[in-house]
């Protein structure tokens, strides 16, 4: 299967969308209904366009979400052959013509009043970026759950949005899914999406917003998500851990103008962060190279070159199966 694009009714737009929906997909025919009838039940009267990336589903999905969806104004699916989250994420950024993006995984549900209080937040605050944030944030299981009650649900009362750096809060650890976000196409020039390099697409999209602006925080309820998805990512606790760091450390590299103190505070982090899965899933000693580190780390003494990545990922990797990425150094 080549890159192509599945299915499209987007028309060279007189007028540029208000926001595009970019939405990642990869064998989630079942959490299709739910995805799409909290795409379709937005408020606020934003003309929106909405991009599909199917990253080589073999479920159906393409298939179920082009008769879905046939009748909304400006689509565009792209079915491609499975290249991972964040080269789909990507590919879809670039199609992408609104003034605001949003990007969602594909089976998140989008609460029908999430776009608009995250916009709001961003005017109010004047930041170019918003993330649904705190424990208002509440899971869904399919079998539970009525898709067609999506749109009924009442809006919860609103609470006034704040905005401040985030980028050391990122640096300690990763904060947001994707479908957390919400930022102005101004800044794609600058954060360039996320690193090809890493496999799952979260951590290295966070750390380039982050940096690049200002966070206007928008409380919740604003999403839902699937308590538990066949093959989800975030099961992978060594996946997702060794992704951190490996986008933390490549990160740093690309960054050589961050704050001598935000450069050890994010190396004292991969280390540790190491150092603990060494400990807990690989039987180490604080004799373990990766521990030895740590002195180091705390003197500001470590660069983020390639040997000290391959030191704090390679833990990982000794315990669980990891997927790299070519490009990703870590071959």
């Amino acid at each position: 299967m080549t890159s192509d694009i599945f299915f499209t009714n987007r028309k060279e737009a007189a007028t540029t969308p208000d926001i595009s929906y970019v939405v990642t997909l990869y064998q989630k025919l079942s959490f299709l209904p739910f995805l799409c009838a909290g795409l379709e039940a937005q408020r606020g009267g934003m003309r929106a366009e909405f991009i599909f990336i199917d990253d080589g589903s073999s479920d159906g999905t393409p298939e179920a979400l082009r008769e879905r969806i046939a009748s909304w104004p400006e689509v565009l699916i792209i079915r491609q052959q499975n290249t991972g989250p964040a080269p789909a994420l990507n590919r879809g950024l670039a199609l992408a013509r609104g003034r605001y993006i949003k990007p969602m995984d594909g089976d998140d549900i989008l609460l029908p009043w999430a776009s608009e209080r995250m916009l709001k937040a961003m005017l109010g605050t004047k930041a170019s970026a918003a993330l649904a944030q705190g424990d208002e944030q509440s899971t869904y299981a399919p079998a539970e759950t009525r898709a067609d009650d999506i749109a009924a649900l009442p809006a919860p009362d609103e609470i006034a949005a704040e905005a401040f750096s985030l980028l050391e809060k990122s640096l300690r650890r990763a904060q947001a899914s994707p479908s957390h976000w919400m930022f102005e196409a101004t800044l794609l020039p600058q954060i360039r999406g996320c690193d090809p390099g890493v496999f799952i697409q979260d951590y290295s999209l966070e750390l380039e917003i982050a940096l690049a602006s200002k966070v206007a925080i928008a409380r919740g309820p604003l999403l839902r998500i699937p308590a538990s998805a066949p093959g989800r990512l975030s099961d992978n606790e060594g996946q997702i851990l060794h992704d951190i760091n490996l986008a933390l450390l490549r990160f740093l590299r690309r960054h050589s103008e961050l704050p001598l103190r935000l450069r050890r505070f994010a190396l004292q982090r991969a280390v540790q962060r190491a150092a603990s899965w060494a400990f807990r899933r690989g039987g180490a000693n604080l004799l373990h190279p990766v521990s030895l580190l740590r002195v180091p780390a705390a003197l500001g003494l470590l660069k983020p070159d390639l040997a000290v990545q391959k030191q704090v990922c390679d833990v990982f990797r000794a315990t669980h199966p990891i997927r790299l990425m070519p490009g990703g150094d870590q071959a």
